[in-house]
């Protein structure tokens, strides 16, 4: 093989490797200033949180929700007719249900749980355990 023609295919290879990995590293940079400018604390998917509100979508025509009176559940189902799982976040609404979901993979399973929590802590929705009610600081002082 001509040396002059392997260095041609190294860098035909190269360079639009490099540009792929700028461009994907520029959207991230620009999401990041975005969430920070909106006061995101979470996200997945599509959905992102503040202390106050759900943000659906992305850019500044994003949906903006209330956090107050919803309730966030994951679930991770499998459907007959295809061959890998899917982990579900499902955010009940009065009005609406919104529904993302992604392939089953843990990590994906430990986001979309971990915003689950995050998201009811935020809302309002506090979980029992072993029966035993949720008691709040002030709650405890007044006692």
């Amino acid at each position: 093989m001509d040396p002059i023609l392997g260095h041609a295919w190294i860098w035909a290879l190269l360079v639009p490797i490099g540009i792929m990995m700028a461009v994907a590293i520029l959207g991230e940079q620009r999401q990041r200033r975005r969430d920070r400018a909106d006061g995101v604390v979470m996200s997945w998917e599509d959905l992102r949180m503040t202390n106050t509100h759900l943000l659906v979508g992305n850019g500044r025509d994003a949906e903006r929700i209330a956090l107050s009176g919803l309730k966030a559940k994951v679930a991770v189902t499998a459907k007959p007719d295809q061959p890998d799982d899917e982990v579900q976040l499902i955010i009940e609404n009065a009005g609406r249900d919104i529904r993302r979901s992604a392939p089953y993979t843990y990590g994906a399973s430990g986001n979309a749980q971990a915003f689950a929590i995050r998201f009811n802590m935020l809302s309002g929705h506090r979980h029992q355990a072993r029966g035993d009610a949720f008691v709040r600081r002030t709650d405890r002082r007044a006692a």
